[in-house]
């Protein structure tokens, strides 16, 4: 009779723990659907707003964007040629 007391409580108190985990387990799982969706929706946004800036392009648009892009393009240089350099070594050495 006490082995089966011990299995009960053993069988409670995992399933105890079990719905502890998937109750702090689910809104983490939740924001991550939530985010999805909303990076998803807040790219369409963003195509939108890029293909509406490129239609009215004036000068001062264009100045604005060719600075973003320099800007980029000087912070990721090295990293993208230290990424190549890297890749290419080990397609030399296979």
């Amino acid at each position: 009779m006490n082995f089966y007391k011990k299995a009960i409580f053993s069988f409670i108190l995992v399933v105890f723990f079990f719905v502890i985990a998937v109750k702090i387990v689910e809104p983490v799982i939740d924001r991550q659907i939530k985010n999805s969706i909303s990076d998803k929706k807040l790219s369409e946004k963003l195509k939108k707003e890029l293909q509406n800036s490129v239609e009215d392009f004036t000068p001062e648009k264009r100045e604005f964007y060719k600075q973003i892009i320099k800007k980029t393009y000087k912070k990721w240089k090295p990293v993208i040629d230290e990424a190549l350099n890297e890749a290419k070594t080990e397609l030399n050495e296979n």
